[in-house]
């Protein structure tokens, strides 16, 4: 495990037992996600496999299995952080499998998979062909792939240089490597998801408790004190209050892939 994975699995492993308390985005996306997936879930065989590729505490899991009835589907849960593990339920009548793996080295066989979902997590990969061609490598032919992918432009109240939204990959990286890609592309869209806050502490405590304000180890950082940056990022985020609030915002790419 790379010294960025480790930590990653610690940032999340300590915000496990608040996540969904404060993941109301990241939800609000999943139920989207959800519901672009759910006439695929319907159509197919009663004995699906799907694979929820970094799946934190498993809400989107335990969200298909109320909504979409699926009794017989075997489902897999993986997730790099083990506290996320540790929180993800079993869903009744059904499989549930939890997984401790990296979503850019799955620990299937090829064409194993029938349905695969990803919200908020394909962006902590540092490869995006290598992403996109792992979870080909694992869906059966005629498969169909479910993800939204936060990019660049997300998290901007902190400035365009500092913080976890720094290190998010343009757009434009993710659309080349799924041209070149075996994918089929079947919808494409960019949405934009938001809540606000009432001070720079607030902003940040919230980002902190859900584990996002990892960097990467090759982000330049400022030759400044912590003091100093802090000091620095807490008027970033009172120089970007709108009327209602600091906004925490994400741009995310939700796309519908088949095999």
């Amino acid at each position: 495990m790379t010294a960025w994975q480790q930590l990653l699995r610690r940032r999340f492993d300590r915000a496990a037992s608040r996540y969904d308390d404060l993941a109301q985005l990241q939800q609000q996306s999943a139920q989207r996600l959800l519901l672009s997936a759910l006439p695929h879930l319907h159509a197919a065989s009663p004995s699906l496999r799907i694979l929820d590729v970094g799946c934190g505490t498993g809400w989107l899991i335990q969200q298909l299995h109320q909504q979409a009835g699926l009794d017989l589907a075997t489902m897999y849960a993986l997730d790099l952080s083990e506290g996320m593990l540790h929180s993800v339920k079993s869903a009744p009548h059904a499989s549930v499998f939890k997984v401790c793996a990296d979503a850019a080295a799955l620990p299937f066989a090829s064409s194993s998979m029938d349905i695969l979902l990803s919200n908020f997590a394909l962006h902590w990969c540092d490869d995006p062909s290598q992403a996109l061609n792992e979870l080909h490598r694992v869906c059966a032919p005629g498969g169909h792939a479910f993800c939204v992918i936060p990019v660049a432009g997300s998290l901007s109240a902190r400035g365009a240089a500092s913080g976890a939204g720094a290190s998010l990959l343009p757009l434009a990286d993710w659309q080349r490597a799924l041209q070149v890609s075996p994918w089929t592309l079947r919808q494409a869209e960019i949405e934009t998801y938001e809540e606000f806050h009432d001070s720079p502490s607030a902003w940040l405590s919230t980002l902190r408790e859900l584990g996002v304000t990892a960097q990467r180890p090759t982000t330049v950082r400022a030759s400044v004190s912590p003091r100093q940056a802090l000091q620095q990022l807490q008027q970033r985020l009172e120089a970007a209050r709108e009327s209602r609030g600091i906004p925490l915002r994400y741009e995310v790419w939700r796309i519908h892939l088949q095999a």
